[in-house]
């Protein structure tokens, strides 16, 4: 069941004028991530949305030049430490919109690891994030993150049995050839979704 509403894309973009009349003030820091390879066109399609409706840090990454999610994860953490001191340790807690593989990057950095170390999540909104793998993965992509968005491989049942501490909100379009709605929210979380235009591509 869609637990969403009806919207057409003339009214998100008459909300968001509304929103960007009367910034508020953001609870914490935002983080939005792109997909891994991407130079910041999807997290730059995010902030033009988001940006003009809040006050407050908010900091954009991209993982461009990353070809696993052990990189990504490591340069999140990275870029995060140098936006608020250098030390890992003084990352706050944060709010992230992620989009596609952003979004396993995010719940992979809320994991903590060997030393302890793990992103304070406090709420993760992703858009059509292969929560539970992804229709085209294991495609010859020549770099490991393809295998990993396998649904049956180890990374996506690690980031499955994890346990969550921060609230999960998961978008999507239908029709997604990329990732595929089915595995667009964890098993037994609500997806909301909207139908993709004519003509433009889903994913």
């Amino acid at each position: 069941a869609n637990p969403s509403f009806p919207v057409t894309e003339a009214e998100a973009k008459a909300d968001l004028a509304l929103m960007a009349a009367s910034p508020v003030a953001l609870e914490r820091p935002l983080v939005v991530l792109a997909v891994i390879g991407d130079s910041a066109i999807s997290s730059d399609a995010i902030m033009r949305g988001v940006a003009p409706t809040v006050r407050g840090t908010i900091v954009e990454i991209d993982f461009f030049t990353e070809t696993s999610f052990v990189g990504s994860r490591r340069r999140l953490m990275r870029e995060l430490a140098d936006a608020f001191g250098g030390d890992g340790a003084v990352i706050p807690e944060v709010d992230v919109i992620a989009f596609s593989m952003g979004g396993l990057i995010a719940r992979d950095a809320a994991i903590p690891d060997r030393d302890g170390r793990w992103l304070r999540i406090r709420r993760l909104f992703t858009i059509s994030a292969p929560h539970e793998g992804a229709r085209l993965a294991g495609a010859p992509l020549g770099v490991p993150l393809g295998e990993d968005m396998i649904p049956t491989s180890d990374f996506i049942a690690r980031i499955r049995q994890a346990r969550r501490g921060y609230e999960l909100v998961c978008y999507t379009r239908l029709d997604d050839v990329t990732v595929g709605e089915e595995f667009a929210a964890p098993e037994g979380e609500p997806l909301w979704w909207v139908p993709t235009p004519s003509g433009e591509w889903s994913h």
